[in-house]
């Protein structure tokens, strides 16, 4: 079973990291694709670094200064680069992962068909630190030093709402993460994550990513519409990644598309069309396929999550997720 794993890159210093991380830890290294679209200024020679030792690699590279945001990105290497793989996978640049991540998701995945009949599973991975030399290290020559910030075991990192929706702001919804530390279980999910899913390569023609949506707005659509498609968005417990998130006080930062100052100028625009592409896609004005699929309502999305976009209301118990169902192997088939 071929496993694509997408990778949009945007000036990342952990990139050859990631790539060597996913080959490194697979089990099926022969049944792997790297669609990877690196828009940097030094690119990378993955063939000759990466090209012994099994998957097929197919690179694209742009200058930074010619990249119009992550969604646009992911959009390329779905119709450039993807090519009917068995398994669509999607993770960002800067992510690494456990040994045997490719056979634990595959059993996961597996295990999902046993309460959902289309399973995207996805969520927020848990985080790891990147650590620059400063001067230099003394017991490593690395560059840099990637450590799992998170050691939490059996665990279901999950995705819920805490905050109001504002179709005219900024952001319109906000996810956060949580875990679920009781027995490991398989959580009917509403939120999904833009740095992780894996499900079925069908899923890239049903709902492809939509370039016309610059950043803020990825997750919530995707969401809606992989719903309405008929998808079972899931949280498995135990991920096997790990993601570099940007924040405050950190020793290294990782270069954001919309603060480097090259973008400034056409940035504002880009936005403002972005945003009213988002909203449109939200209230099902958009009818092309970008839009809703037909096996599923908005309401019945709003009745699972607490997030209702026509209306714009949100029920507060259900997107905080204490109405969420967990599904435990050992309790229902034991």
């Amino acid at each position: 079973m071929k496993i694509f794993v997408s990778i949009a890159s945007y000036q990342d210093p952990i990139l050859p990291y990631t790539i060597e991380s996913i080959i490194e830890n697979s089990t099926y290294k022969k049944d792997l694709v790297l669609g990877i679209f690196d828009q940097s200024l030094d690119h990378l020679d993955v063939f000759k670094e990466w090209g012994k030792y099994g998957p097929e690699i197919r690179y694209k590279t742009c200058k930074p200064k010619e990249s119009l945001g992550a969604c646009w990105a992911r959009s390329k290497i779905q119709t450039e680069l993807f090519d009917g793989e068995d398994i669509f996978m999607q993770i960002d640049s800067h992510t690494q992962f456990d040994k045997d991540w490719d056979a634990d998701l595959l059993e996961k995945y597996d295990n999902c068909f046993n309460w959902f009949q289309k399973p995207l599973i996805t969520g927020y991975p848990r985080a790891l630190d990147v650590i620059p030399p400063q001067g230099g290290f003394f017991n490593t020559s690395e560059k840099l030093i990637l450590r799992k910030k998170y050691s939490g075991e059996d665990l279901t990192h999950v995705m819920v709402f805490d905050k109001g929706i504002d179709n005219a702001g900024e952001g319109n919804i906000h996810a956060t993460a949580k875990d679920i530390p009781k027995p490991s279980a398989y959580y009917k999910a509403y939120a999904l994550s833009g740095g992780f899913i894996f499900t079925e390569g069908e899923w890239v023609n049903k709902v492809p990513y939509d370039p016309s949506i610059y950043f803020i707005g990825e997750e919530t659509t995707l969401a809606l519409r992989s719903y309405t498609h008929g998808y079972d968005l899931v949280h498995v417990p135990n991920t096997p990644l790990y993601h570099w998130y940007n924040g405050e006080n950190l020793e290294l930062k990782r270069e954001l598309h919309w603060e480097t100052e090259e973008h400034q100028e056409k940035l504002k625009e880009i936005n403002e069309k972005a945003h009213s592409r988002v909203n449109d896609v939200l209230l099902g004005k958009v009818k092309d396929k970008y839009g809703f699929g037909d096996i599923r309502t908005p309401e019945q999305y709003a009745e699972l999550s607490g997030i209702d976009y026509v209306n714009n209301t949100v029920q507060l118990d259900a997107a905080k997720g204490n109405r969420m169902v967990g599904y435990n192997l050992e309790e229902d088939f034991e």
